[in-house]
């Protein structure tokens, strides 16, 4: 089957991220697109990896020439699940430029995120209106909840509710189970998003 190319350096910056978005939501179950861009889709790929019909892995991105992007989008084959069985080593993900969540259960009223981070790699401090509850799997590093900041390790569990600041900065590599009520949406990631392409944990 011929894959769709879609190359989006044509278009203003401002408005690629919506038009990527558009076609993926035209692919069929199990079909996929390329996409050509200037630099690597990093706050793509965050907004993607929380879509239930994303295939995380058969995404791939690389420089084919000096500025110029291709990266593989592919929608996964719809089926239907009821329990689900996985383990933070099945779905570990790095990456060099920032922290990596996988989703690995959506509803309508819960997601359940797996989050990877190296050393020094950050959540930016954001307030969604959305509950997060956070467990340590593995690592040391900080936690902004609220108007407090705490330093947690291996087992730690935080609960945050809905409308609080929350970030989690990484002083070892780290594990981190994400459990957020409801899912977040791509405007939730807005806030993220930017804290992320200006490299700051706060403010």
């Amino acid at each position: 089957m011929e894959q769709k190319i879609l190359d989006v350096r044509k278009y203003s910056p401002s408005v690629r991220h919506s038009i990527i978005l558009q076609e993926f939501e035209k692919l069929k179950s199990g079909e996929a697109m390329y996409i050509i861009n200037d630099h690597e889709p990093v706050h793509l790929l965050h907004f993607l990896s929380h879509r239930e019909d994303f295939d995380m892995d058969a995404y791939y991105a690389k420089e084919i020439e000096g500025g110029k992007w291709i990266a593989f989008l592919k929608k996964k084959q719809v089926e239907v699940r009821k329990t689900i069985f996985t383990n933070f080593d099945k779905n570990r993900k790095f990456s060099e430029n920032s922290f990596t969540p996988v989703q690995v259960y959506r509803t309508n009223n819960y997601a359940v995120i797996l989050a990877y981070f190296k050393a020094g790699q950050f959540i930016p401090v954001h307030k969604p209106n959305i509950d997060v509850i956070l467990f340590i799997k593995k690592g040391k590093g900080k936690v902004v909840a609220g108007d407090e900041e705490y330093d947690v390790k291996e087992g730690d569990l935080i609960i945050v509710p809905k409308g609080e600041k929350r970030g989690v900065l990484a002083e070892t590599e780290m594990e981190i189970l994400h459990i957020v009520s409801p899912p977040p949406t791509e405007k939730d990631h807005e806030e993220v998003e930017d804290g992320l392409r200006k490299g700051k944990f706060e403010g």
